[in-house]
C-alpha cells in the first residue's frame, strides 16, 4: 500500500532502521509488513508512526499523486517543445522529494536525460542513459520504452542515424504511446537519404502531432517532407520556395527562431544545388544570424555556407581557410563528429590533394559508414575513385569500384 511506501521511504531518508521506529508503537515485523503493504494496520499505528517521522501521511499521498501528474507534464511539455514551461516544471520536480521514491526514481532520471538532450547537454544525458541501460532488463515495459526513445534521440544528436534507426525501431508501440519516435525515424532516415522510408515515418509522425495539436512539430515534421520532395530529383522550384515561405510564416506567428533557422538552412541548400550559390551563401548567413554557435545546427549550417561559397568563388581563399579553422575549433572544443566535414574544408581550401584524399580514404569513409551518411559514401567513393584513375592507381580503382557495385542493387533483382 501507499502509505507502507511512504513510511519506509521516510524512514531511511532519516536513517531509521526498523527497530528504532516502532519502538513502543509495534512490533518490527508487523512494520515490516506494512512497508511490503502485505498486512492490514489500524489509522492510529501509521499515525504514530507518520509522527515519529515528522510527516503528514495524507499530505505526502496528496504530494505522491501530484508528483505523477507533474512528471506526465513535464514529459509533455518537451514534447510540446514549450521551452519556459519544461523549465520551470523541472525546478519544481526537482525540489520535490518524492522523486527519490523508487517509483518515480527511474522515471524522473528517463525525464531528466531527455530534458538534458532537450537542452543540448549530451555529455549529461551520455552519462545518465548508459547508467540507465545498465538497469534496461528489470526496468517496466514502459521506462524500458522510453529508455529506447531517449536513446534514439541521443544517437540521432551524436550523428549516430544508424544506431538511431535500430534502436528506435526496437520500441514496442503497444506499451509505449508516445508517437513522438516517428519523427525521430524520419530525420534519422533523412540523414542516411533514405528519403522514401523517411516520409513514410514523417507522415506518421505528422498525424500524430496533428492530432495532439503540435505547431512547432508539425513544423519540423513539414520541413522533414518538404526535403524529401526534392531529395532524389529536383521538385518544381517555385512550389518548393512557396512551402518554405508558408512554414516561415508560420514560424514567425509562432516566434520559433530556431526552426526558422533551419527552414532557411534547408531553403539554402535547395538554392545552391541548384548552382545558386550568391544567393545560398546570403540565406545561409540569414539562418546562422538567427542563432548561437552553441546550438547543435550551426555548425552544420557554417560547413554548408563555407562549401556554397567556395564553388561559386564568393570568398577569398585565405578567408575561407581561416573560417574552416574556427569550424574545425568549434568542432574540438564539443567533441563534435562534424569535424571530420571542416577537415575535408580545410585541405581543399589549402589546395592540398594528396593530404585530402588520404584523409578520404584513412578516415572520413569509415566516418561517414559508421554514421550512416550512405550519400557522402557514394559521393566521396566516386571521388577517390577519379583521383586513383587519375594518378594510375589503378588496382585501387578496380578495388573500390568493385565495392562500389557490391552496394548496389539492380532495380530489377529482388532476391
Amino acid at each position: 500500500m501507499l502509505e507502507g511506501k511512504l513510511i519506509k521511504f521516510y524512514r531511511e531518508k532519516e536513517g531509521f532502521t526498523q527497530g528504532e521506529l516502532v519502538q513502543g508503537i509495534c512490533s518490527v515485523t508487523h512494520l515490516s509488513k506494512i512497508e511490503r503493504g502485505i498486512t492490514e494496520y489500524s489509522g492510529e499505528i501509521t499515525f504514530l508512526l507518520s509522527k515519529r517521522l515528522k510527516i503528514d501521511l495524507e499530505t505526502e499521498v496528496i504530494r505522491y499523486n501530484k508528483l505523477n501528474e507533474k512528471l506526465t507534464e513535464w514529459h509533455e511539455a518537451m514534447i510540446m517543445q514549450r521551452t519556459q514551461e519544461v523549465e520551470i516544471l523541472k525546478n519544481e520536480i526537482e525540489q520535490e522529494t518524492l522523486k527519490d521514491l523508487p517509483d518515480y526514481l527511474i522515471l524522473y532520471r528517463l525525464l531528466l536525460s531527455k530534458y538534458y538532450l532537450f537542452t543540448n547537454q549530451l555529455e549529461k544525458a551520455k552519462q545518465l542513459i548508459f547508467t540507465l541501460r545498465k538497469q534496461e532488463r528489470s526496468l517496466p515495459a514502459y521506462e524500458q520504452n522510453l529508455l529506447k526513445h531517449v536513446l534514439g534521440i541521443y544517437y540521432f544528436l551524436s550523428s549516430q542515424f544508424n544506431d538511431c534507426i535500430r534502436i528506435l525501431k526496437s520500441i514496442d508501440q503497444t506499451q509505449y504511446n508516445h508517437h513522438e519516435f516517428y519523427y525521430h525515424l524520419a530525420i534519422a532516415y533523412h540523414s542516411i537519404h533514405s528519403n522514401i522510408t523517411s516520409y513514410y515515418y514523417a507522415e506518421k509522425a505528422l498525424h500524430y502531432f496533428r492530432r495532439t495539436l503540435n505547431i512547432l512539430r508539425i513544423i519540423d515534421t513539414e520541413t522533414i517532407m518538404i526535403a524529401q520532395l526534392n531529395a532524389k530529383e529536383l521538385h518544381d522550384f517555385e512550389d518548393t520556395k512557396r512551402k518554405y515561405d508558408s512554414l516561415l510564416k508560420l514560424c514567425d506567428a509562432c516566434k520559433a527562431q530556431d526552426r526558422k533557422a533551419k527552414l532557411y538552412h534547408n531553403l539554402a541548400f535547395e538554392h545552391s544545388r541548384r548552382k545558386l550559390y550568391r544567393e545560398a551563401s546570403d540565406i545561409y548567413q540569414t539562418a546562422m544570424r538567427l542563432i548561437t554557435t552553441e546550438n547543435p545546427h550551426y555548425l552544420t549550417t557554417f560547413e554548408s555556407y563555407l562549401s556554397a561559397c567556395h564553388k561559386g568563388k564568393l570568398l577569398p581563399e585565405t578567408e575561407l581557410i581561416s573560417l574552416a579553422k574556427e569550424g574545425l575549433q568549434l568542432c574540438k572544443k564539443r567533441n563534435d563528429r562534424r569535424f571530420v566535414d571542416f577537415q575535408l574544408l580545410l585541405y581543399l581550401f589549402q589546395k592540398q590533394e594528396i593530404r585530402y584524399y588520404q584523409y578520404i580514404e584513412s578516415t572520413a569513409l569509415n566516418h561517414f559508414r559508421d554514421s550512416g551518411y550512405n550519400i557522402l559514401v557514394d559521393h566521396y567513393e566516386k571521388k577517390l575513385f577519379h583521383y586513383y584513375l587519375k594518378h594510375n592507381k589503378t588496382e585501387k580503382a578496380l578495388s573500390l569500384a568493385e565495392s562500389l557495385l557490391k552496394g548496389k542493387r539492380s532495380f530489377y533483382d529482388y532476391e
